[in-house]
């Protein structure tokens, strides 16, 4: 049986360093060292997938460099690759330029800036660590974090625009936690995909129905990070839990049960029923989950094979989940 094509790889947890010497203002840390790293993007790229995602936050550049390392032996045709900007990288004591930072070495912290200056620098920078000469497609990163919806849309998106232009990047569009924000980005500009974390799931789908539609209507692509909701829909209910990188407060752990509890009635994992809920939605085009090791790799790639039964589908349907 072939691999679901949706699924990719996302790039958060990668760019770790032995000594777990990791950059300040980050939430979201690599915990795989960039030669692990390394490894498992070319374990992926064997194992049929092609559609990876990463950012400058993300290990505070060291998860680009590993991708740039394993592209070296990928023939650039065969992959997808999707990076942010919006984030710059600085040294934590010298504020010493790009230029001369050693993020090998250096403590690093990422810093908002939506100028044009800003965009052009961080995209140029991800080129070099990715020993690109292009990319596929490039979002801006957290305008909802940074509370800079007024900078996206009046300097940020319009450098974007020209560097499409330019051919420095094939597609446009914002990667990003609420569905909001990106409605009311559709106003000004249009954009060719969006990344959405955490927002449209098995366990939290009913207020981004609409957002989805839209996105249908208009072509843009979503993608969608956090299909786990960074772990209550795949780990064990009965231990501790995250939910969108805090722990589960008690009526999301409890729903999640229900919805494990239907799932194992037609012979389903909960985290299987959670992958292949955004599988099987045409609105979707690529899942980019965090996958940590070859056994999560082998894992996903094997649950993305199952043939659910409708009925599962129809209940959770029915029981107003879905």
């Amino acid at each position: 049986m072939n691999l679901n094509k949706k699924l990719g790889l996302g790039g958060a947890t990668f760019g770790g360093s032995k000594n777990n010497n990791k950059p300040i203002s980050n939430k979201i840390f690599g915990n795989v060292t960039i030669e692990n790293s390394i490894k498992l993007i070319e374990y992926a790229f064997k194992m049929g997938i092609k559609v990876f995602d990463t950012s400058p936050l993300y290990g505070a550049g060291k998860s680009e460099l590993s991708y740039g390392e394993a592209f070296k032996k990928f023939n650039r045709s065969e992959f997808f690759i999707s990076s942010k900007c919006g984030r710059l990288l600085r040294s934590e004591n010298s504020k010493k330029p790009p230029s001369e930072i050693s993020i090998i070495n250096d403590k690093v912290e990422t810093i908002f800036d939506y100028s044009e200056k800003g965009i052009r620098n961080s995209v140029y920078e991800s080129l070099e660590r990715l020993n690109l000469d292009y990319l596929d497609s490039l979002l801006l990163h957290d305008p909802d974090q940074a509370n800079m919806e007024k900078e996206a849309v009046e300097s940020a998106f319009p450098a974007m625009l020209k560097l499409k232009k330019e051919g420095v990047v094939k597609n446009i569009g914002c990667g990003i936690n609420q569905w909001e924000m990106p409605l009311r980005f559709y106003e000004h500009f249009h954009l060719d995909n969006v990344l959405l974390a955490g927002r449209y799931t098995l366990l939290e789908n009913s207020s981004s129905k609409f957002f989805m539609e839209k996105s249908k209507t208009l072509k843009t692509k979503i993608t969608i990070g956090g299909p786990f909701n960074s772990g209550i829909l795949a780990r064990n209910l009965n231990s501790p839990v995250s939910y969108n990188y805090e722990l589960a407060p008690e009526s999301l752990i409890n729903k999640a049960k229900e919805i494990e509890k239907i799932s194992f009635k037609y012979g389903v994992s909960l985290k299987s029923a959670a992958l292949n809920f955004l599988l099987k939605d045409e609105k979707v085009t690529y899942i980019v989950p965090g996958m940590s090791s070859k056994i999560e790799i082998d894992e996903n790639i094997k649950i993305s094979q199952e043939v659910i039964p409708n009925d599962l589908w129809n209940e959770l349907e029915e029981k107003n989940y879905i």
